[in-house]
């Protein structure tokens, strides 16, 4: 009985071994990058906030004086105007490899309904649409799927400097 359980051990220690060697493989370098942020696209089209919030580093910064937190917020104040539904369609156009990290470049496209200021942003957001925005990852952890998210970069995005994440009574305002 006693070799019996060691065997047993010993094959389940194998196939762990074995799924963290496969997953290392599958979310290495910049194919971890790029599943790392398939995956946040698709949570934000969900509107799966929390799941979000979760890739996102704690050391997160970025042109808008963002941090964690208050990404976190305004990607919620964007997303609340479509409670019906929030298609975001990604293009990558490049990747570039900085250090230990990965810029994921690439194109949105937004649609979506819900509250009637839904539409308005569809419409609003166009034009800052046409310019490619940089996500950042990087691994944060060694799990081979701790991609977190670094920072977002857009040339031509301006937030306006009343505006506070997460203080419903301001309206997001391109």
């Amino acid at each position: 009985m006693h070799r019996s359980l060691l065997l047993k051990l010993s094959g389940l220690g194998i196939i762990v071994v074995l799924f963290f060697v496969i997953q290392t493989v599958r979310w290495s370098g910049e194919t971890g990058a790029k599943k790392a942020h398939d995956r946040f696209i698709q949570y934000l089209s969900d509107r799966r906030w929390i799941k979000c919030s979760r890739m996102i580093s704690e050391l997160y910064t970025d042109q808008w004086k963002f941090d964690r937190n208050d990404i976190s917020m305004a990607l919620r104040d964007f997303g609340r105007h479509f409670y019906i539904t929030l298609d975001i369609n990604w293009k990558t156009l490049s990747t570039a490899q900085t250090r230990e990290s990965y810029g994921i470049i690439g194109t949105m496209k937004i649609d979506g309904s819900g509250s009637p200021a839904a539409d308005y942003i569809i419409k609003e957001t166009r034009q800052y649409l046409m310019d490619s925005f940089t996500f950042n990852w990087s691994r944060s952890g060694i799990l081979p799927w701790s991609w977190k998210l670094e920072s977002i970069k857009h040339p031509s995005i301006k937030v306006p400097a009343d505006y506070v994440p997460g203080n419903r009574s301001h309206s997001f305002k391109w």
